[in-house]
């Protein structure tokens, strides 16, 4: 029969594994928006914005990460970071002269 804290163990094994799940998914979101935002101002990029906060909270609860596997997920956190701030804050509109029929 299993004791307390073999039982503990595998519950923290698991959500670990849960945890994990999720900041990935939200890492894949957020690079699947940040990949389509034009501007800072748009919904897109708030959503990408909300995805890396969640995947950069996360990441550090998680205990059963090897040294690898952590640094490989927050080399991630820190990519999207960067794409982030590549997203221009306008859009860069062009202004054409208006055509005239005759």
């Amino acid at each position: 029969m299993p004791t307390n804290t073999q039982k503990l163990r595998v519950l923290r094994t698991r959500t670990d594994h849960d945890l994990l799940l999720v900041v990935n998914r939200e890492l894949d979101r957020g690079f699947a928006f940040v990949e389509v935002a034009t501007t800072r101002n748009s919904p897109l990029f708030a959503q990408a914005m909300k995805a890396h906060e969640v995947a950069r909270v996360l990441l550090p609860r998680i205990a059963g990460l090897s040294d690898a596997d952590r640094l490989r997920h927050e080399s991630r956190v820190k990519e999207l970071k960067a794409k982030l701030e590549q997203v221009p804050l306008y859009a860069n509109v062009r202004s054409y002269g208006a055509a005239v029929a005759s």
